[in-house]
């Protein structure tokens, strides 16, 4: 069973490109751009956040047809499902708890009495929690866990220099980056068709281990 750890690598000097999978299309040029930013930076292999979706969806997706085209190694990046379930199991308790107070609720005559606002207080606090744990499932412990999974690819790799590109879904850029950042990687947030792309993240400075 693997373990959430975040460990830096020291040996290798590591640049992510980091691309909205939500914003590509295989009818413009997005392929011509991308066999261009591979060539031009060696890209070694491509990851991907696939967020739930199964195999087949991603099959049938513009991405899938893009990365077909681009004729390089790939792999597609979750949460492990024991960790998601495991997870997910606390959000399912507290699901099913408010479905037993909604059934009390609704059959409850007056609902203004004291124990019908305290039982509609109750049930709202419950949905809160949810909405917050299900917030940190996807927005940190996700892509904690595909920093992880990008980082055990990098180190089968045995070049001392290494780019990847990564195909991200907007709610968990601002944790990728936060924790490339704390690893030393150089990460850019590129948009296709943008001529103006800059590093999001330089960490890397001279001195620095």
């Amino acid at each position: 069973m693997e373990v959430l750890e975040l460990k830096p690598i020291n040996n290798k000097k590591i640049t992510i490109y980091l691309i909205d999978k939500m914003r590509i299309n295989p009818e413009l040029n997005d392929i011509d751009l991308l066999k261009d930013l591979i060539n031009i930076n060696d890209v070694s292999f491509i990851t991907v956040e696939i967020n739930n979706e199964n195999f087949r969806e991603f099959k049938n997706s513009n991405l899938s047809i893009i990365i077909g085209a681009l004729n390089l190694e790939y792999h597609l990046l979750d949460i492990p499902e024991y960790a998601y379930g495991y997870l997910f199991e606390e959000i399912n308790k507290k699901e099913e708890q408010i479905r037993e107070l909604l059934t009390e609720y609704k059959n409850m005559d007056d609902k203004n009495s004291l124990k019908g606002l305290n039982l509609k207080s109750w049930i709202d606090v419950l949905q809160k929690e949810i909405n917050h744990d299900k917030s940190i499932l996807e927005t940190k412990t996700r892509p904690q866990w595909i920093v992880k999974k990008i980082l055990d690819l990098v180190r089968l790799h045995q070049h001392e220099e290494l780019c990847v590109i990564h195909f991200f879904h907007e709610r968990t850029l601002a944790e990728l980056t936060k924790q490339l950042r704390e690893l030393h990687i150089e990460a850019i947030v590129y948009e296709l068709n943008n001529f103006h792309n800059i590093p999001y993240i330089i960490i890397k400075q001279e001195g620095n281990n």
